[in-house]
């Protein structure tokens, strides 16, 4: 499997925490040349590896298993579940979101939980993802 955007993540980590591919590899249990196939290539080890990277490189489990491409290993479902109750009365859902929502009512605790899971770490990867700078805002009068 090649992922792109796990190659970016694990470099940008690597060069955060200022450390060498030898070094990031050392700390990761793994080979120099692992490291290098991530980062080129795109490559994604299997999810004890990811795990063993994340470690290596201080960041978010769920999250860098998320960027990887696996289902996250824990985040808490009341979490999820209390902002579901609020959104339930939101009209400025989608129409898809509101009914994917109610879906999750028809499903066990253990399936809810792993799509709590997913869910945060979604989103939380997409507001990572998101661009630092925002654009200032037009007033009425300002439009050239």
């Amino acid at each position: 499997m090649r992922n792109q955007a796990w190659a970016n993540y694990v470099r940008d980590r690597r060069k955060a925490r200022q450390l060498t591919r030898r070094k990031l590899a050392e700390l990761a249990n793994i080979d120099p040349s692992y490291v290098t196939l991530i980062e080129r290539d795109g490559y994604v080890p299997r999810k004890d590896k990811v795990l063993e990277i994340a470690r290596a490189i201080q960041a978010d489990v769920d999250h860098t298993l998320l960027v990887a491409g696996y289902a996250p290993e824990r985040i808490p479902v009341r979490d999820l579940l209390e902002r579901i109750e609020n959104f339930k009365a939101d009209k400025c859902l989608e129409k898809e979101l509101r009914t994917a929502i109610r879906e999750l009512f028809n499903l066990t605790a253990g399936e809810q939980r792993k799509v709590a899971e997913m869910l945060n770490a979604y989103v939380k990867t997409i507001r990572d993802q998101k661009p630092k700078v925002r654009r200032a805002k037009r007033t009425v009068g300002s439009q050239a």
